[in-house]
C-alpha cells in the first residue's frame, strides 16, 4: 500500500501542474497580456479543431471492443441521469423563485468536461485515458445541451426565439462529430495514415494549454458578490454531491480502476462557464448563474485534491 506521502505527492504533480497554467491565464489577463480577440481566436482552435481531432484520434486508435467499455458507458451515463432527476425532484426545495429553478438545475448538473476529462484524465492516465473519457464527453454534451436548454426554457421568464439554434448546434457540434467519427473509426479498426496521425497530435497538443489558460482569463472573482442559497445549492450539488454519490455507485456497479477514477474527475467537474451564456439566453438570474460557477470552481478544486488522495489511498484508482 502507497504511503501517506506517496499518496499526497501523487495528488501534488496532478493538480498542481494543471491550475498552475490556470493561475497563469488569469495572471496574464490581469496583465492585459491576453486580448479579448486572442480568447476569443483561441477558443475557436479549441472547440472546432484541437479538441475535435485530439478526441478523434483517441478514439481511432483505441480498442473499443470489450464489454468493459459498454458497462463504463452505460454507468456513468445512467449516474448523470439519475443525479439530473435528482437535482429536478429537489429544486422546489433548494429555490424558492420559480424562474431561478432552471438555474439551479443547470448549475448542478451542467458540469465543465473538457477540463477534467481532457486535462486530468490525460495528466493521470495519458492517451488510454483520453481515449476512454472520450467516449462520455460526446454524450455528456448532448446531454448537456438538450438538458439546459429544456430546463431553462421551461423556467424561463421570457424566451429568445434564437433559444432554437442551439438544437442545431448539437448536432454540429466538432467534438460531437469527431467522437462520432473516431469511434466509428475504432470499431472498424481503419487504418489512418501516420501523416494524418502525426499532425493531429502536433495540433492535439495545444488542447490542453489552451482550455486553461482560457478558464484563468476567464474567472473573475468580481462577479462574486453575496451568492446566494441557490447558487451555493448548485454548487455544492455539483461539485460535492455528485462524486460523493456517484462514485461509490460506479464502484458497486463494477467500474474499477481507470474507470472509477475517470468517473470521478467527470462527476467532480466544477460548473460549466458557458453555462452563463444559456442563462442569459433565457433572461434568467445571470448573477446567480455566475456565481455557481465561480463557487463551484474553488469547491470543485478541494474535492478533486482530496478525491484523489482518498481514492488512491484505498487504492481504487
Amino acid at each position: 500500500m502507497a504511503t501517506n506521502f506517496e499518496v499526497v505527492g501523487f495528488a501534488v504533480s496532478t493538480i498542481a501542474p494543471i491550475y498552475a497554467v490556470t493561475v497563469l491565464g488569469a495572471y496574464l489577463r490581469r496583465r492585459g497580456i491576453l486580448s479579448d480577440d486572442f480568447l476569443k481566436d483561441s477558443a475557436h482552435i479549441i472547440f472546432n479543431y484541437a479538441a475535435p481531432i485530439m478526441l478523434f484520434l483517441s478514439l481511432a486508435g483505441a480498442d473499443l471492443s470489450s464489454g468493459v467499455i459498454s458497462r463504463f458507458i452505460f454507468v456513468s451515463l445512467g449516474i448523470v441521469l439519475a443525479m439530473a432527476l435528482l437535482a429536478y425532484l429537489i429544486a422546489p426545495f433548494m429555490v424558492k423563485d420559480r424562474h431561478d429553478r432552471g438555474v439551479f438545475l443547470q448549475g448542478a448538473v451542467r458540469g465543465n468536461i473538457l477540463v477534467s476529462g481532457l486535462a486530468l484524465s490525460q495528466t493521470i492516465y495519458g492517451v488510454e485515458g483520453i481515449a476512454l473519457a472520450s467516449l462520455l464527453i460526446g454524450l455528456f454534451i448532448i446531454f448537456n445541451n438538450v438538458f439546459s436548454v429544456g430546463v431553462l426554457k421551461y423556467y424561463a421568464q421570457t424566451t429568445d426565439r434564437g433559444a432554437g439554434n442551439y438544437w442545431r448546434d448539437i448536432v454540429r457540434n466538432p467534438i460531437i462529430i469527431s467522437v462520432v467519427l473516431g469511434t466509428g473509426v475504432g470499431f472498424l479498426e481503419l487504418p489512418i495514415p501516420t501523416l494524418i496521425v502525426a499532425t493531429g497530435n502536433l495540433l492535439g497538443q495545444l488542447t490542453v494549454p489552451l482550455i486553461l489558460i482560457n478558464v484563468g482569463a476567464a474567472l473573475d472573482f468580481g462577479h462574486l458578490r453575496s451568492p446566494s442559497a441557490g447558487a451555493w445549492a448548485a454548487c455544492c450539488f455539483k461539485s460535492l454531491l455528485t462524486p460523493l454519490v456517484g462514485v461509490p455507485v460506479g464502484y458497486y456497479l463494477g467500474l474499477r480502476q481507470m474507470e472509477l477514477g475517470i468517473l470521478f474527475l467527470l462527476l467532480s467537474a466544477p460548473t460549466a462557464t458557458i453555462s452563463v451564456v444559456f442563462v442569459q439566453l433565457f433572461g434568467g438570474n445571470t448573477r446567480m448563474a455566475a456565481n455557481t460557477v465561480l463557487l463551484s470552481g474553488l469547491v470543485s478544486f478541494v474535492v478533486i485534491v482530496v478525491g484523489l488522495i482518498g481514492l488512491r489511498s484505498a487504492q481504487l484508482i
